[in-house]
């Protein structure tokens, strides 16, 4: 089983992996941890913007699905898993082709979203919401190798809101989530 997670910046997906993992058992793979390793190997500064050019121009050089693939050449065919950081249509394509994979939207307010990136304070976030409306922006191309965020989003199978702050919440709607995949 596979569980791919996408969804808007700041939006809980990485809150979502890391309840999965550690209250069900999944292994966590992210599509930009493939992109990190690579980026140190070649002595690259590890920055947000430099994650985002380095990722689209793999994608140009090896194939908009390649994050995808180096994915799914580390997991066997057996085991739980969640995949993280799924930033383009030819990922979600590639994830696809293993027939127990379920793609995930994780979704909340715009505000909402503001509000937590301000709250967790990581150099080289937007800090007013014009630059992070910008940012988005960025991350929401209709074609190319660039990340693809909104016609990723329309490829999920589930949408979760995480509107709340409760952590509570969200992991009850996970717990759901994963009860109704599995009854399938």
């Amino acid at each position: 089983m596979i569980i791919g997670l996408t969804g808007s910046y700041c939006s809980g997906k990485d809150t979502v992996a890391e309840y999965i993992s550690q209250k069900h058992g999944y292994i966590h793979f992210s599509l930009s941890d493939v992109i990190r390793e690579t980026m140190q190997e070649n002595a690259i500064e590890l920055t947000r913007q430099n994650l985002i050019v380095f990722g689209t121009n793999l994608r140009k050089e090896n194939g908009n699905g390649i994050l995808a693939k180096k994915v799914l050449d580390k997991i066997d065919l057996y085991g739980k898993y969640c995949v993280t950081s799924i930033r383009h249509p030819e990922e979600v394509n590639e994830l696809r082709e293993r027939k127990d994979f379920v793609l995930v939207n994780v979704d909340a307010p715009q505000k909402v979203r503001f509000e937590r990136m301000q709250k967790r304070k990581r150099c080289g976030d937007p800090q007013t919401l014009e630059k992070f409306i910008e940012l988005e922006k960025q991350e929401s191309q209709s074609d190319g190798s660039g990340q693809q965020l909104i016609k990723t989003a329309k490829l999920a199978d589930i949408t979760i809101i995480n509107d709340s702050d409760d952590m509570h919440t969200l992991e009850s709607r996970v717990d759901e989530l994963l009860k109704n995949i599995n009854d399938k």
